[in-house]
Formats: C-alpha cells, structure tokens, sequence
C-alpha cells in the first residue's frame, strides 16, 4: 500500500515536471512569435507611411500642385532655411527635410534617440520616415513625417 501509494506520488512529480517544462517551451514559442509579428507589424506601418507619401505626391501632380521637379528646382532658388530635396529610396522624390540637415545627421540624431534602428546611410526611405513620425508622436509634435524646424528643434539635441 505504501509502495503504491510512493509510486503515485512519483508519477505526479514526474508529470508535473513534464508538464512544466512543455508550458515553458510554448512560452517561449509564443515569445517568439509575438517578436516576429511585432517586426512584421513595424514592417507594415513603415510601408503604409511610404504609400500615404506616394499617395500624396501622385495626388500633387493631378491636382496641379507642386510636383518633385518643381520642388527640386524650387529647393535650388530658395532660401537657406528652404529644405534639400532628397532621393527616397524606391525611386521617387519627396520634400521630407525641410531644414539644413544632412540625412546622415537626422539618421545618426534619431539613432540616438532611439527610434531608427536602420543604417545610416544617407538614404531617406521608408524607415527613416517612419523613425521620423514616431519621434514626433513621442515629442507632442505632429507627426506628418516631414522633418521641419520644430522638429529639428527637437532632434537635433540628440547629436550631441
């Protein structure tokens, strides 16, 4: 009877442990996952805000407005606090900097500020954009992705 009793006890050790071990695994599975779908959503966002660009500039150009040529040349004439207009990479032209900044100074400022993970490359693409609207959602500024003098005012305290 004790023997048996001894047994049972065992058993219920050994599959609690068993059990145990198998809920850490899916833990950490599901821990996993959600990373993953965390960079897939962080993915996403960044190619919605890359749309809503293209969206814009094609709306621009039908409506008569400004087009990325215009810009450019605009950029060339203007004066000194006038924005660059800057290559994007997946081949179109958007006015983002409107400030005297290098996009490697706003790359390596939101770097340091921790919200672009990407290089810093000197390229203005979709990741870029998207560090530059979270920066102004988490600073109170509006976060319309384009980098101009409040948010320059901002950013560039992190530089130094």
């Amino acid at each position: 009877m004790v023997l048996r009793l001894l047994s049972v006890l065992f058993l219920a050790v050994v599959v609690s442990g068993c059990a145990s071990t198998q809920m850490k695994t899916q833990n950490e599975q599901m821990q996993s996952r959600m990373t993953e779908l965390e960079k897939n959503l962080q993915a996403k966002d960044a190619e919605i805000v890359d749309l809503q660009y293209q969206v814009k500039d094609l709306s621009s150009k039908v409506d008569g407005g400004k087009t990325a040529e215009s810009d450019q040349a605009a950029s060339a004439q203007g004066s000194s606090e006038q924005g660059e207009s800057v290559k994007v990479s997946g081949g179109s032209e958007a006015q983002i900097i409107r400030v005297k900044a290098s996009p490697e100074k706003i790359q390596r400022a939101l770097k340091s500020a921790g919200v672009y993970t990407g290089r810093v490359d000197g390229r203005i693409g979709a990741g870029t954009r998207q560090a530059i609207v979270e920066f102004q959602k988490s600073h109170g500024l509006k976060a319309d992705g384009v980098l101009g003098k409040k948010t320059w005012d901002e950013l560039k305290v992190y530089l130094k």
